[in-house]
Protein backbone atom coordinates (compact mmCIF):
# COMPACT_ATOMS: atom_id res chain seq x y z
CA UNK A 1 0.00 0.00 0.00
CA UNK A 2 1.26 3.47 -0.71
CA UNK A 3 0.72 6.93 -2.08
CA UNK A 4 2.40 7.71 -5.37
CA UNK A 5 2.82 10.55 -7.83
CA UNK A 6 4.22 11.12 -11.33
CA UNK A 7 4.65 14.22 -13.47
CA UNK A 8 5.71 14.68 -17.09
CA UNK A 9 6.38 18.26 -18.21
CA UNK A 10 7.55 20.03 -21.36
CA UNK A 11 9.31 22.63 -19.16
CA UNK A 12 11.76 22.02 -16.28
CA UNK A 13 10.18 22.34 -12.84
CA UNK A 14 11.61 22.14 -9.30
CA UNK A 15 10.72 18.70 -8.00
CA UNK A 16 10.01 20.16 -4.56
CA UNK A 17 6.93 21.78 -6.12
CA UNK A 18 5.27 18.34 -6.15
CA UNK A 19 7.14 16.63 -3.33
CA UNK A 20 6.79 19.35 -0.69
CA UNK A 21 5.18 22.61 -1.76
CA UNK A 22 1.93 21.43 -3.34
CA UNK A 23 -0.98 20.81 -1.02
CA UNK A 24 -0.96 17.95 -0.28
CA UNK A 25 1.95 16.94 -2.54
CA UNK A 26 3.73 13.65 -1.91
CA UNK A 27 4.61 14.57 1.67
CA UNK A 28 1.01 15.46 2.49
CA UNK A 29 -0.30 12.29 0.84
CA UNK A 30 2.17 10.28 2.90
CA UNK A 31 1.25 11.87 6.22
CA UNK A 32 -2.43 12.76 5.72
CA UNK A 33 -3.69 10.84 2.69
CA UNK A 34 -6.12 7.95 2.81
CA UNK A 35 -5.02 5.22 5.25
CA UNK A 36 -2.14 7.45 6.37
CA UNK A 37 0.57 7.45 7.46
CA UNK A 38 2.69 5.90 4.72
CA UNK A 39 6.15 5.89 6.31
CA UNK A 40 7.74 2.54 5.46
CA UNK A 41 9.94 3.87 2.68
CA UNK A 42 10.33 6.80 0.34
CA UNK A 43 11.78 7.18 -3.12
CA UNK A 44 11.78 9.34 -6.20
CA UNK A 45 13.32 9.25 -9.66
CA UNK A 46 13.60 12.22 -11.99
CA UNK A 47 14.96 13.15 -15.39
CA UNK A 48 16.89 16.40 -15.29
CA UNK A 49 16.76 19.03 -18.09
CA UNK A 50 19.84 17.45 -19.71
CA UNK A 51 18.07 14.10 -20.00
CA UNK A 52 19.96 12.34 -17.19
CA UNK A 53 18.01 10.17 -14.76
CA UNK A 54 18.56 10.18 -10.99
CA UNK A 55 17.12 7.73 -8.43
CA UNK A 56 16.96 8.20 -4.65
CA UNK A 57 15.46 5.72 -2.18
CA UNK A 58 15.26 5.87 1.60
CA UNK A 59 14.13 3.61 4.44
CA UNK A 60 11.37 4.06 7.03
CA UNK A 61 13.16 6.85 8.92
CA UNK A 62 13.01 9.17 5.91
CA UNK A 63 9.53 10.46 6.73
CA UNK A 64 9.76 10.69 10.53
CA UNK A 65 10.16 14.44 10.06
CA UNK A 66 8.03 16.77 7.97
CA UNK A 67 10.66 16.89 5.25
CA UNK A 68 11.89 14.86 2.28
CA UNK A 69 15.62 14.06 2.03
CA UNK A 70 17.77 14.28 -1.06
CA UNK A 71 18.19 16.94 -3.76
CA UNK A 72 14.61 18.24 -3.70
CA UNK A 73 15.65 21.61 -5.16
CA UNK A 74 16.76 20.06 -8.46
CA UNK A 75 14.78 20.60 -11.64
CA UNK A 76 13.23 17.86 -13.75
CA UNK A 77 11.06 17.17 -16.76
CA UNK A 78 9.84 13.77 -15.45
CA UNK A 79 9.25 12.77 -11.83
CA UNK A 80 8.07 9.51 -10.23
CA UNK A 81 7.69 9.47 -6.44
CA UNK A 82 6.39 6.95 -3.92
CA UNK A 83 5.70 6.79 -0.17
CA UNK A 84 5.42 3.18 0.98
CA UNK A 85 3.10 1.57 3.50
CA UNK A 86 4.15 -2.06 3.57
CA UNK A 87 1.51 -4.76 3.36
CA UNK A 88 1.61 -7.50 6.02
CA UNK A 89 2.80 -10.05 3.46
CA UNK A 90 5.96 -8.05 2.71
CA UNK A 91 6.49 -6.15 5.96
CA UNK A 92 9.81 -7.96 6.56
CA UNK A 93 11.30 -6.32 3.46
CA UNK A 94 12.66 -3.16 5.04
CA UNK A 95 15.03 -0.36 4.15
CA UNK A 96 15.73 1.75 1.12
CA UNK A 97 16.42 -1.32 -1.02
CA UNK A 98 12.68 -2.01 -1.05
CA UNK A 99 11.50 1.56 -1.51
CA UNK A 100 9.97 2.53 -4.84
CA UNK A 101 10.52 3.49 -7.63
CA UNK A 102 12.32 0.37 -8.75
CA UNK A 103 14.50 0.45 -11.86
CA UNK A 104 15.45 -2.47 -14.08
CA UNK A 105 16.32 -2.83 -17.77
CA UNK A 106 15.28 0.72 -18.64
CA UNK A 107 11.97 0.72 -16.76
CA UNK A 108 11.02 2.73 -13.68
CA UNK A 109 8.10 1.31 -11.70
CA UNK A 110 5.98 2.39 -8.73
CA UNK A 111 3.27 0.02 -7.46
CA UNK A 112 0.34 0.38 -5.09
CA UNK A 113 -1.31 -2.82 -3.92
CA UNK A 114 -0.43 -6.36 -2.86
CA UNK A 115 -0.10 -9.40 -5.14
CA UNK A 116 -0.41 -12.55 -3.04
CA UNK A 117 -0.03 -15.08 -5.87
CA UNK A 118 3.04 -13.38 -7.36
CA UNK A 119 4.80 -16.77 -7.52
CA UNK A 120 2.73 -17.42 -10.65
CA UNK A 121 5.11 -15.08 -12.46
CA UNK A 122 7.96 -17.56 -11.98
CA UNK A 123 11.03 -17.76 -9.82
CA UNK A 124 12.47 -14.46 -8.68
CA UNK A 125 13.28 -12.58 -5.49
CA UNK A 126 12.21 -9.52 -3.53
CA UNK A 127 8.77 -8.02 -3.01
CA UNK A 128 5.78 -8.50 -5.25
CA UNK A 129 6.50 -5.11 -6.83
CA UNK A 130 10.07 -6.05 -7.70
CA UNK A 131 8.94 -9.34 -9.18
CA UNK A 132 6.32 -7.55 -11.26
CA UNK A 133 9.06 -5.36 -12.71
CA UNK A 134 11.34 -8.32 -13.52
CA UNK A 135 8.47 -10.10 -15.26
CA UNK A 136 7.41 -7.02 -17.19
CA UNK A 137 10.95 -6.19 -18.33
CA UNK A 138 11.20 -9.56 -20.10
CA UNK A 139 7.91 -9.28 -21.95
CA UNK A 140 7.48 -5.61 -22.76
CA UNK A 141 9.42 -5.71 -26.02
CA UNK A 142 9.23 -3.64 -28.12
CA UNK A 143 8.61 -0.84 -25.63
CA UNK A 144 5.47 0.51 -27.27
CA UNK A 145 2.12 1.46 -25.67
CA UNK A 146 0.26 -1.28 -27.56
CA UNK A 147 2.76 -3.92 -26.47
CA UNK A 148 2.51 -2.70 -22.87
CA UNK A 149 -1.27 -2.99 -23.01
CA UNK A 150 -0.93 -6.60 -24.23
CA UNK A 151 1.60 -7.38 -21.46
CA UNK A 152 -0.62 -5.94 -18.76
CA UNK A 153 -3.61 -7.85 -20.09
CA UNK A 154 -1.51 -11.02 -19.94
CA UNK A 155 -0.37 -10.13 -16.41
CA UNK A 156 -3.96 -9.72 -15.23
CA UNK A 157 -4.72 -13.14 -16.68
CA UNK A 158 -1.92 -14.77 -14.69
CA UNK A 159 -2.27 -13.25 -11.23
CA UNK A 160 -5.69 -13.01 -9.59
CA UNK A 161 -5.16 -12.79 -5.82
CA UNK A 162 -4.32 -9.11 -5.48
CA UNK A 163 -5.74 -6.01 -3.89
CA UNK A 164 -4.47 -3.72 -6.64
CA UNK A 165 -2.05 -3.52 -9.53
CA UNK A 166 -1.95 0.24 -9.71
CA UNK A 167 1.26 1.11 -11.53
CA UNK A 168 3.19 4.20 -12.54
CA UNK A 169 5.77 3.40 -15.22
CA UNK A 170 8.27 5.18 -17.41
CA UNK A 171 10.50 3.89 -20.18
CA UNK A 172 12.49 7.13 -20.01
CA UNK A 173 10.28 8.96 -22.49
CA UNK A 174 6.59 8.16 -22.03
CA UNK A 175 4.75 8.03 -18.72
CA UNK A 176 2.24 5.24 -18.10
CA UNK A 177 -0.38 4.68 -15.41
CA UNK A 178 -2.42 1.51 -14.84
CA UNK A 179 -5.45 1.49 -12.55
CA UNK A 180 -6.46 -2.09 -11.70
CA UNK A 181 -7.91 -3.10 -8.34
CA UNK A 182 -9.97 -5.89 -6.80
CA UNK A 183 -10.50 -4.35 -3.37
CA UNK A 184 -11.16 -1.07 -1.58
CA UNK A 185 -12.14 1.14 -4.54
CA UNK A 186 -12.08 4.25 -2.35
CA UNK A 187 -8.39 3.72 -1.55
CA UNK A 188 -6.90 2.21 -4.72
CA UNK A 189 -7.57 5.21 -6.93
CA UNK A 190 -5.52 7.02 -9.54
CA UNK A 191 -6.27 10.55 -10.71
CA UNK A 192 -4.72 12.67 -13.45
CA UNK A 193 -4.64 16.36 -14.32
CA UNK A 194 -3.40 18.15 -17.43
CA UNK A 195 -1.96 21.62 -16.90
CA UNK A 196 -0.61 24.14 -19.38
CA UNK A 197 2.81 22.46 -19.61
CA UNK A 198 2.52 19.20 -17.62
CA UNK A 199 0.44 16.13 -16.86
CA UNK A 200 0.36 14.76 -13.31
CA UNK A 201 -0.95 11.41 -12.03
CA UNK A 202 -1.40 10.63 -8.34
CA UNK A 203 -3.11 8.27 -5.92
CA UNK A 204 -5.24 11.22 -4.83
CA UNK A 205 -5.48 14.77 -6.20
CA UNK A 206 -2.04 16.13 -5.31
CA UNK A 207 -2.74 19.86 -5.35
CA UNK A 208 -5.64 22.22 -4.76
CA UNK A 209 -6.16 23.04 -8.41
CA UNK A 210 -9.27 21.69 -10.07
CA UNK A 211 -9.42 19.43 -13.08
CA UNK A 212 -8.35 16.12 -11.52
CA UNK A 213 -9.98 13.22 -13.36
CA UNK A 214 -10.34 9.72 -11.83
CA UNK A 215 -9.07 6.80 -13.88
CA UNK A 216 -11.36 3.85 -14.47
CA UNK A 217 -10.67 0.39 -13.12
CA UNK A 218 -8.89 -1.58 -15.85
CA UNK A 219 -7.63 1.54 -17.65
CA UNK A 220 -4.13 2.29 -18.95
CA UNK A 221 -3.13 5.92 -19.38
CA UNK A 222 -0.34 6.78 -21.84
CA UNK A 223 1.18 10.25 -21.52
CA UNK A 224 3.40 11.12 -24.48
CA UNK A 225 6.32 13.58 -24.47
CA UNK A 226 4.16 16.23 -26.19
CA UNK A 227 1.61 15.78 -23.33
CA UNK A 228 -0.98 14.14 -25.53
CA UNK A 229 -2.88 11.46 -23.60
CA UNK A 230 -4.12 8.08 -24.80
CA UNK A 231 -6.63 6.20 -22.66
CA UNK A 232 -6.70 2.43 -23.28
CA UNK A 233 -8.81 -0.35 -21.82
CA UNK A 234 -6.72 -3.26 -20.54
CA UNK A 235 -9.72 -5.15 -19.18
CA UNK A 236 -13.39 -4.27 -19.55
CA UNK A 237 -14.23 -5.42 -16.05
CA UNK A 238 -12.39 -6.34 -12.86
CA UNK A 239 -14.35 -7.97 -10.06
CA UNK A 240 -14.16 -6.02 -6.79
CA UNK A 241 -14.34 -8.40 -3.85
CA UNK A 242 -14.93 -8.18 -0.12
CA UNK A 243 -11.64 -8.41 1.74
CA UNK A 244 -10.32 -8.03 5.26
CA UNK A 245 -8.60 -4.81 6.10
CA UNK A 246 -5.13 -4.63 7.64
CA UNK A 247 -6.71 -4.27 11.07
CA UNK A 248 -8.74 -7.44 10.55
CA UNK A 249 -12.17 -5.84 10.23
CA UNK A 250 -14.26 -6.86 7.26
CA UNK A 251 -14.66 -4.13 4.68
CA UNK A 252 -17.60 -4.13 2.28
CA UNK A 253 -16.63 -3.48 -1.32
CA UNK A 254 -18.86 -2.32 -4.11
Amino acid sequence: MCRMLAVLSVKPFPIRNWLLDANPGLLGLSLRGKNAPHRDGLGYAFRDPKGRWHLFRFGPKALLEAEIPGPVDREATVLLAHARKSSPEFASFRGGLYAHPFFYDGIFLCHNGTVRDVERLGLSHGTDSQRLLFWLSKRWKPRTPDRLKDCLRELLGIVSDFSALNLLLSDGENLYALCAFRANPEYFTLWFRKGADFVAVASEPADEEGGWIPMENGELLVIHPDLSITRLRVLDRLEVRSVFSREGEKTKMG
